[in-house]
């Protein structure tokens, strides 16, 4: 359970995971983005911001002295005043409430935040403890007191759901069905724990230590034990860092989604003045008119190479699949519309983007190659089931090519075990696998057969790779590695993170996943050094 879970209010998405390119997998997915809608006047995409940007000056606000320029556009100065309505009611009306909390008082917000990651942080300390007495894995002990006790929802529950809900996820109740009964299963689930969590303090230890938001506290400092196991305030203070950053990010993102539609719109009545047409008639022969409706074999190719991550048959959710492909249609129809016009304007931004923080990420815990005192140290956590992180997995051993050994790279566990029903396992038989040396051509097998996961397939891969099976068997099977997979879980936790695959280059995460930015992040690290 991450520290951070969000409060139970519910937006249903279809869960179909699309990956064009290697998009992060969340054990928590968001909500598909808004079917076409190709009447609006507004190109909604973030192209590239501008060549110009680095090298302007700052502008000086032209109507509104009191509210900083954020881009020019021409000879047209935008100011935040000019965003910010939009941004506010935006996230005012985003599900999330602590994003929400957030942008209306941040200092409310991140002292609420720190206490509840204080009070996620002794549960799990103590359903790690429980797990230990009983001579359990957590897991196992998870499974026993919580997940073999949730029923199943019913048809009139999940029906209610659905109704409750389908001016979110449409009118296709088949394609929804799957999502709506894991949502009301983890939800029971969440309770079942919190009612766990409140046995076990009954039956354990547990003690109050400093308040988390004292302020001045001192390195070391403990915030609450457990049977004398102390929580100590390094390990709030390192997991609020990423929630700070992830909420200024997301607020960010907002910005300069409001900012792009801005500097479109004027583009666009620039663009129609000088033609002297109305600006719908651009929309609609740039976009409108080109928009073509996906055929049948569109819709079946996109579903065969995507099956694996899409909940329902090709008949349930061939509708869904029709209206994202004619989605990307039209994103990619206003991106180029979009940068053809910025091409011909002066556009100049200014909004700063929040930077990323440097993250404590512990080296030679995991799978390391190269030299453990190298300049720059990457940090992979991955989730061997995960299609996002077979897809990174060959980027990231190109780019390394030419590093030789002057870059670390190690791999840790992050198995997202509500996604992908293998993970937890192939994680420990990577881990069997690294007892006989062989860890790295064994999890070249398994990005390279993701769909067979199951313990004979990891059992065969053994035997291919040459490793002693017999005693490969016993180390897979003896749940000997499981307590170094949940530690690698928990520091990930306090990192911030909530999807794999999650890179760290020298603690700093790596925000885009190609190539050019894994290279770009390694060269900002040797500047650095």
């Amino acid at each position: 359970m991450h520290f951070m879970n969000r409060p139970s209010s519910f937006v249903l998405v279809l869960a179909l995971v699309f990956a064009a390119t290697v998009v992060a997998q969340k054990a928590k997915p968001k909500p598909v983005a808004r079917k076409p809608n190709a009447t609006r006047p507004s190109i909604q995409t973030t192209p590239a911001k501008t060549n110009e940007a680095a090298a302007a000056p700052a502008p000086t606000p032209s109507a509104n002295s009191d509210s900083p320029a954020i881009a020019i556009v021409n000879d047209t100065t935008l100011t935040a005043a000019d965003i910010e309505p939009t941004v506010t009611e935006l996230i005012s009306n985003d599900p999330d409430l602590y994003l929400r909390d957030f942008y209306q008082d941040r200092a409310k917000a991140i002292g609420e935040a720190r206490q509840r990651a204080v009070d996620a942080r002794v549960s799990s300390m103590l359903i790690a403890s429980e797990a230990a007495k009983r001579k359990m894995t957590t897991d196992a002990l998870l499974d026993a007191e919580i997940n073999s006790k949730v029923a199943n929802p019913t048809d009139a529950e999940v029906r209610a759901v659905f109704d409750q809900n389908r001016g979110q996820i449409g009118d296709d109740f088949d394609a929804a069905r799957p999502t709506i009964i894991n949502y009301l299963r983890n939800e029971r689930a969440e309770k079942g724990r919190g009612e766990l969590v409140n046995r076990l303090k009954m039956t354990n230890t547990v003690q109050k230590g400093a308040d988390v938001n004292a302020p001045n506290l001192a390195p070391g400092t403990v915030l609450a034990s457990v049977n004398g196991q102390p929580l100590r305030i390094e390990t709030i203070n390192e997991r609020m860092k990423a929630y700070v950053y992830k909420m200024d990010r997301r607020i960010y993102d907002t910005q300069m989604q409001v900012l792009d539609r801005r500097i479109n719109d004027a583009l666009i009545i620039a663009e129609a003045k000088r033609k002297n047409i109305g600006a719908e008639v651009i929309m609609r022969t740039e976009i409108t008119d080109k928009l073509k409706q996906p055929t049948d074999a569109e819709v079946t190719k996109f579903y065969e190479e995507n099956k694996s991550r899409i909940n329902g048959d090709l008949a349930s959710t061939r509708n869904v699949i029709a209206d994202y492909l004619q989605q990307q249609q039209q994103q990619k129809l206003e991106a180029d519309l979009a940068t053809r016009l910025r091409a011909g304007a002066k556009v100049q931004i200014f909004l700063q983007e929040p930077a990323a923080p440097a993250f404590n990420v512990a080296v030679g815990k995991g799978y390391g190659r190269g030299d453990i005192n190298s300049a720059v140290k990457i940090v992979e956590f991955t989730d061997f089931q995960c299609s996002a992180c077979g897809a990174m997995y060959p980027v990231i051993e190109e780019v390394l090519k030419s590093y030789g050994t002057r870059v670390y790279f190690e791999i840790r566990n992050f198995p997202l075990t509500s996604l992908h029903a293998n993970a937890f396992i192939a994680a420990e038989a990577a881990a069997a696998a690294n007892a006989q040396g062989k860890v790295w051509p064994y999890i070249d097998f398994l990005f390279k057969n993701q769909s067979s996961l199951d313990p004979d397939s990891l059992k065969k891969y053994a035997t291919q790779v040459g490793l002693d099976r017999k005693r490969f068997d016993m180390d897979f099977e003896s749940g000997k590695f499981d307590a170094d997979i949940r530690r690698d879980i928990e520091e990930g936790e306090t990192y911030g993170i909530e999807g794999t695959p999650s890179i760290y280059v020298n603690g700093v995460m790596l925000t885009t996943l190609s190539a050019d930015a894994l290279r770009e992040a390694i060269e900002k690290a040797f500047a650095r050094k």
